[in-house]
């Protein structure tokens, strides 16, 4: 869990992350771009979260390559963003029915990203 996000849960801020990679997720349902189906999502990994007062809020975050991360143009490893989030929870754990194994729990990310900025 990450304590920290516990703590303003609801709020919006502005946090800095430092940007890592692209990824991908598979989508439950294909979307149509263009002439063609895609089957996943595009992601984006953000390391070393830290508040508006430069506080440490967590290791690092995934968000969807929304449009406010798309009008950055060509991201690099180690670009600083800054970006206005709302702290909200979320459900993470694995389930096995059949074997009644139910490790969910709960934890917070930062969601709804605007003011997507690169700093420097």
């Amino acid at each position: 869990m990450r304590p920290k996000l516990k703590r303003i849960e609801e709020e919006r801020k502005t946090f800095i992350g430092t940007f890592v990679r692209f990824g991908k997720k598979d989508r439950y349902r294909p979307k149509r771009v263009g002439d063609e189906w895609v089957t996943y999502d595009v992601t984006v990994l953000l390391t070393d979260i830290r508040d508006s007062a430069g506080n440490p809020i967590t290791d690092h975050l995934w968000f969807n390559y929304t449009k406010g991360f798309e009008s950055l143009g060509d991201l690099q490893e180690g670009d600083a963003i800054r970006f206005d989030a709302r702290v909200r929870p979320y459900i993470k754990g694995y389930v096995n029915q059949r074997a009644y194994i139910d490790e969910r729990e709960v934890d917070y990310k930062l969601a709804y990203p605007t003011k997507v900025a690169r700093v420097g």
